[in-house]
């Protein structure tokens, strides 16, 4: 798979399971292995179009934290739909 295609991939399901931990968004999608999995989160960050929602702020806890679309991953996900 092409590498956009793995990110609509990730985005799509973040768009209709909901938001989760890193682990649970590839145990639910597993589109590539895990290692190429966290670089296509912190690709997907970079982009602005999923962002991490900290549980415990200021801390990063990455068995807790969770990843969602931004308001500029949500249009995304919906202009690729309808198309």
């Amino acid at each position: 798979m092409r590498f956009k295609h793995l990110a609509f991939a990730v985005l799509e399901d973040i768009h209709i399971d909901g938001p989760g931990t890193r682990k649970e968004l590839w145990e639910r999608n597993q589109v590539c292995s895990w290692p190429m999995f966290k670089r296509l989160v912190g690709k997907l960050v970079s982009d602005g179009v999923i962002e991490r929602v900290r549980e415990e702020p200021p801390r990063t806890n990455i068995t807790i934290d969770t990843w969602r679309l931004t308001s500029e991953g949500e249009e995304l996900v919906q202009e690729l739909i309808v198309e």
